[in-house]
């Protein structure tokens, strides 16, 4: 009998279970901001399908007030939020950087008419929404307004109703009569009789850069493969919510406490700027900020180049920019 094919067999299986072993990822945290916003929900979904699991990272959620300071302080990994509010706040001297775009990076925004307003006409004497003076909402809001005869400065009162539920909430109780807002509200107020959708953002700022996910200096100097784990997990969790809508929607009716079919039509609303592409549009940064600098939110253009680090991307991910086209028969 030859003694040596068992040892053998014995040691090849030990350096075998010493690579497996060896290929999995060091265990790390990642430190997200703790968001009930319905658009940040796949990135629960994904942790509980296990994808930032096996990426090796455990995912803490944790209220931040401030998310660029959040960031930059290393108490976020990285933040998702405006583009043209972080690049300003890059630009002032903010310790962060752009490292990709967002799951979707074009104008989500709604004007929602109360019960009251039919038409663009009868704006005019109204209150309207425009969530905070100097957000890329009211950007959107400004646009939209003066492309259907209404000038925002002259024809309407703009009130900083919020955001979300704040703003559904002005809208409802009288307090204005349209606001610039988010799903899930839009179709919300359409299936309570609420209100009615005058427009949507993206058909009349299709390059208008919306969405863009941070992180600190020293974050990518000190640990940029935490970053590149947990930005794969990110594109991976929201890839997968949108190719499997029929087992991401029902989940996330279980988490909302709202119509459910108001939060299915809502998301197949935005359907088609649900892009999930990492990649930094260069073009869409720069129309972003001529339409700032048109409004008088920035005084000239920032050399974006310097606050973008693109080294962390999933390529996996990556694709051809596209633009949406406004829907035959749409206003203006």
């Amino acid at each position: 009998m030859n003694f040596f094919k068992p040892i053998a067999l014995i040691a090849g299986l030990a350096l075998a279970g010493g690579a497996v072993a060896q290929s999995q990822p060091e265990k790390k945290t990642l430190t997200l901001a703790d968001s009930k916003s319905y658009t940040q929900q796949p990135i629960r979904f994904g942790v509980e399908k296990g994808f930032f699991a096996e990426e090796g990272l455990d995912v803490e959620f944790t209220d931040v007030s401030d998310i660029p300071t959040g960031v930059a302080t290393g108490e976020l990994t990285f933040a998702f939020g405006p583009t043209s509010v972080y690049l300003r706040a890059a630009a002032l001297g903010a310790p962060i950087k752009i490292v990709s775009s967002a799951f979707r990076s074009k104008g989500p925004f709604f004007l929602l008419a109360g019960k009251n307003v039919k038409s663009f006409a009868d704006l005019k004497g109204k209150t309207v929404g425009n969530a905070i003076a100097g957000s890329n909402m009211d950007a959107y809001l400004r646009v939209i307004l003066r492309e259907n005869g209404v000038d925002p400065d002259k024809d309407v009162t703009l009130f900083a109703a919020g955001t979300n539920q704040q703003a559904y909430g002005a809208l409802i109780s009288g307090q204005v009569d349209a606001t610039i807002i988010h799903q899930p509200f839009p179709a919300l107020a359409e299936l309570e009789g609420e209100g009615k959708t005058l427009a949507r953002g993206w058909d009349y700022l299709p390059t208008y850069h919306t969405g863009v996910l941070i992180a600190g200096n020293d974050v990518l100097a000190k640990d940029p493969d935490l970053v590149e784990r947990g930005l794969r997990a990110y594109f991976r969790s929201y890839t997968y919510a949108k190719a499997h809508y029929d087992e991401y929607i029902p989940w996330l009716q279980k988490q909302l406490h709202l119509n459910p079919e108001a939060v299915a039509n809502a998301i197949r609303q935005e359907d088609d700027i649900w892009d999930n592409n990492p990649a930094i549009d260069r073009k869409a940064i720069a129309d972003t900020q001529a339409v700032e600098i048109a409004l008088g939110n920035q005084d000239a253009p920032y050399d974006a180049e310097k606050f973008i680090d693109e080294r962390f991307i999933p390529k996996d991910y990556v694709k051809p920019f596209s633009y949406p086209t406004r829907p035959a028969g749409s206003s203006n």
